[in-house]
């Protein structure tokens, strides 16, 4: 009996051996199910995660986008985030049909804000109409050029005429920035186009303005306003902004580049400006603004800019980029050159020169020196 109860050796070590089998398996079957539990969870707070953020920036196109009354929007942006995040997170009944809801809801409120085209609107004056460009060869024709009569305190003269150009007698290029006070990082961008007569083609992208509504960077980001470039004379587009009461900064710098490209860049931002008008587009403060318009225009040629370099998106900053690109004057900090090219206080009004091109001269003569006087 004895004999029968002892286990040899070799029974011994099968024992012990399928103990340590049972012992690993035992450890390894709830460790899939515990991976996968994470990963659910994971994926469930990345979820909810992107729910808030939809609920939150729908919220605010709510507020820019939809064209309701004042109050209508105001409602629909609070009550939007506080339903759909309510709809999604509280410990109710129901879950799977109420977050199916919120995804359906949500996806087609985003599919609808996808395809929105700008809708016609009864614009300011001074962006009723849409500026296009006709050519024949080297000839083109500016439709809608804008040259209006700004004086502080008073509603700007606006005349729209047509403007005859040869872009074989294109001459040069500035850069124009004007400054927003003590802002730092904001800043308006400007191109003006200068031909061998002394006229100049000055091109602002703006965001094009319904009456009763006023500029709002935030409405940028949502889709609200049309992109609009402005092509004008420069004693309406400068003298504009130096009009003004306190008048704003304005400084101009030549582009150092050769001739065959800033053609190129020209007939770019031209066959922009057409494509704009036959069908319009959003003005977007990141994407479609004064700034990244121009850039994203721009041949490589004539500059070429990474996406992730913070002054490609802040126009206040983006002196000291054109400077290390070699685009403007690197001969001095960007500060320094800024404060030498920013136009003098107490210019005369373009009303007392005998053309557009004589007052372009004037101004860029207080650049240079002493601030000559107006032509009799």
């Amino acid at each position: 009996m004895l004999r029968l109860a002892e286990d040899s050796p070799d029974q011994l070590k099968a024992g012990t051996s399928a103990n340590t089998r049972s012992r690993n398996t035992g450890n390894s079957e709830p460790a899939a199910p515990r991976k996968a539990s994470r990963w659910l969870r994971t994926a469930a707070a990345l979820l909810g995660l992107t729910i808030i953020l939809l609920a939150v920036f729908f919220g605010f196109a709510i507020h820019y986008w939809l064209p309701w009354p004042e109050w209508a929007r105001t409602f629909g942006a609070w009550a939007f985030p506080i339903l759909t995040c309510g709809l999604w997170f509280l410990p109710l009944g129901h879950r799977l049909a109420r977050r199916t809801a919120v995804l359906l809801f949500v996806s087609g409120l985003a599919f609808a804000y996808a395809i929105k085209t700008p809708p016609s609107q009864d614009w300011v004056a001074l962006m009723e109409k849409s500026p296009h460009m006709e050519r024949q060869g080297d000839r083109i024709t500016i439709v809608n050029f804008r040259d209006a009569a700004h004086a502080p305190g008073t509603a700007p003269v606006i005349h729209w005429t047509r403007a005859d150009f040869d872009l074989s007698t294109l001459d040069g290029a500035d850069l124009i920035l004007q400054p927003f006070g003590d802002l730092k990082g904001l800043a308006h961008v400007m191109l003006t186009f200068r031909f061998a007569d002394g006229r100049h083609v000055i091109i602002s992208m703006e965001s094009r303005q319904a009456k009763g509504q006023s500029f709002d960077p935030l409405a940028g980001f949502f889709r609200r306003d049309p992109l609009y470039p402005i092509l004008a004379t420069e004693r309406d587009l400068i003298w504009e902004r130096l009009a003004r009461t306190p008048p704003d900064p304005v400084q101009i710098y030549p582009l150092l580049a050769d001739k065959a490209v800033l053609r190129q860049y020209f007939e770019r931002v031209l066959a922009f400006v057409n494509a704009i008008h036959r069908q319009p587009i959003f003005y977007s403060t990141l994407t479609e603004s004064c700034m990244t318009t121009f850039i994203n225009l721009a041949p490589e040629a004539f500059i070429h800019v990474r996406w992730y370099d913070i002054r490609r998106w802040v126009p206040g900053y983006s002196l000291s980029l054109f400077q290390q690109l070699g685009l403007v004057d690197h001969s001095m900090p960007a500060e320094t050159l800024a404060l030498r090219r920013t136009l003098p206080d107490g210019l005369s009004a373009p009303q007392g020169f005998a053309s557009d091109a004589a007052w372009s001269a004037y101004i860029r003569q207080s650049l240079d020196g002493p601030t000559p006087a107006p032509a009799p």
